[in-house]
């Protein structure tokens, strides 16, 4: 596993800052998987739906003709049959989100119910990897977790402590219909370590009342001509300037479309075990993009997820867009959003930001009933439907997606009544499509918060040039993570 756990320490201490989203319920509980489906306002997590179903308004992305799901051999169903309590696997997780999820699974598994229960440690993601480390050597063996993007290296880059899904019944071909970016994290040197039923991909949230007021319209298409890359987008800049809006609220809003956009691992391991870290094209283009959104007025000078970052969510605020996936709804809508105020076009550039992954225990007393589970939650495109429609949640399964943009959508799905009756999973699948997969490495969010610290510094004056920003984070790695910068 290279160098992580000596790193993790510090990983933990540092990533404490940068949680994208505010952690769930601190209360420790552990519960048996049930029903729950009720709303919560945090990362991939959103107001539950009927099961009533509609022809949801759409954009030209949410228009593709209807495919099929390529016929592939899944993961059998266990027979439960002289099962008894040491078949019994246990879920670890940070909050009760993945247990929402879970439990869509569970419940179109009945006789499985019995033999799955959920441990909300109700701590930070960050958190839960020392409290799981302990859990292997107790009588509630981890068999699933879940883990956010930032901590899901931990588990996926360890042959330890988590199965390559393979020796379990995976095979490539099963995820025909995951989209590319997702498997690319989930596989470690040619293994699968990992699945997911979450798409994550970036969008653009705009401010239907500010695009009517600037351009005249707040149909979709539309603005996503406004938007269609950098250069447009900062002449939309200009245009609600003009008329006193800001396109975005603070600086930092589009570092994860730029940053996630990296193809180069930052940091590379040679075969002793050094590592060394090699900045790329993406740092220096945020830097400079964060500096001209600063100098040119064009936002609020936010710090993003404080009070004021988050205050034009609300109606009447001078915010025209902001940087979104999926799960930020929850985030609009805990800081006051009105349901219709906002619509959702694909942007300047297709990117993810954030996601949850599940990894299977390496010594899971039941790996046909983890294999079992972890394929319906990733692979099979009727639960997709089911996830999206039960959670709001949008999935990483194409075929599951075609069929909600098809029609299959319910009347209630929160994603469709926030954006005033559009229907964003065909804005969402299209965006996924085109997603370049960064190569993360364990050691990103660090790096976040040096990069994000180096283009403060150039806005503030400190570095006066982009190279003195990139001499900053270099020196950042050395002292702070032992990792010097290449030649």
């Amino acid at each position: 596993m290279k160098k992580f756990k000596k790193a993790l320490a510090l990983s933990l201490t540092l990533a404490m800052g940068l949680s994208m989203v505010a952690c769930g319920d601190k209360k420790d509980s552990t519960t048996a998987a049930s029903g729950d489906t009720t709303a919560k306002t945090e990362a991939g997590t959103q107001a539950p739906a009927t099961e009533a179903k509609t022809e949801a308004g759409s954009t030209a992305a949410a228009t593709e003709a209807k495919t099929e799901a390529p016929a592939t051999t899944g993961i059998a169903k266990p027979d439960v049959s002289g099962w008894d309590d040491s078949k019994k696997i246990y879920a670890y997780s940070w909050d009760d989100d993945f247990q929402k999820k879970l439990n869509v699974v569970l419940e179109a598994n009945p006789e499985l119910q019995p033999y799955v229960e959920y441990i909300n440690l109700g701590v930070a993601s960050e958190e839960s990897l020392e409290l799981i480390d302990a859990a292997f050597k107790s009588d509630k063996y981890p068999s699933l977790i879940p883990a956010d993007i930032g901590s899901a290296k931990y588990w996926t880059e360890d042959d330890e402590k988590t199965l390559d899904l393979k020796s379990i019944g995976f095979t490539d071909d099963m995820f025909a219909n995951t989209y590319q970016y997702a498997k690319d994290f989930a596989n470690y040197n040619g293994e699968i370590k990992a699945v997911t039923w979450q798409s994550t991909a970036g969008s653009v949230f705009y401010n239907r009342a500010i695009a009517k007021d600037v351009f005249g319209t707040d149909e979709p298409d539309a603005i996503q001509e406004k938007l269609k890359d950098w250069d447009s987008f900062f002449k939309a800049a200009d245009e609600l300037k003009a008329k006193g809006y800001k396109i975005v609220s603070g600086p930092k809003d589009v570092y994860y479309a730029i940053i996630n956009a990296h193809t180069d691992q930052w940091v590379s391991v040679a075969e002793d075990g050094t590592e060394t870290f090699k900045p790329d094209a993406t740092i220096t283009t945020y830097i400079e993009t964060a500096k001209k959104l600063a100098d040119g007025g064009y936002t609020n000078s936010t710090e993003m997820w404080d009070g004021k970052w988050a205050e034009s969510m609300k109606d009447g605020g001078d915010v025209f867009c902001y940087f979104a996936c999926p799960w930020m709804i929850g985030v609009f809508q805990g800081n006051g959003a009105t349901d219709g105020s906002w619509g959702a076009c694909v942007g300047p550039q297709a990117y993810y930001w954030g996601g949850t992954y599940v990894s299977v225990g390496k010594d899971t007393p039941n790996p046909e009933l983890a294999a079992y589970i972890c394929y319906e939650l990733a692979c099979d495109p009727e639960i997709g439907v089911q996830i999206t429609n039960k959670t709001g949640d949008a999935v990483s399964n194409s075929a599951a997606n075609d069929r909600l943009v098809g029609g299959e959508i319910a009347a209630d799905n929160n994603g469709v009544k926030f954006l005033g009756g559009q229907n964003p999973y065909g804005t969402w699948a299209e965006a996924a499509k085109n997603i370049q997969q960064g190569a993360v490495t364990y050691q990103d969010k660090n790096y976040e918060k040096f990069i994000s610290d180096a283009a403060n510094g150039y806005i503030a004056g400190t570095y006066k040039s982009v190279d003195e920003c990139l001499d900053y984070i270099k020196n950042q790695s050395k002292t702070e993570l032992g990792i010097a910068a290449a030649e």
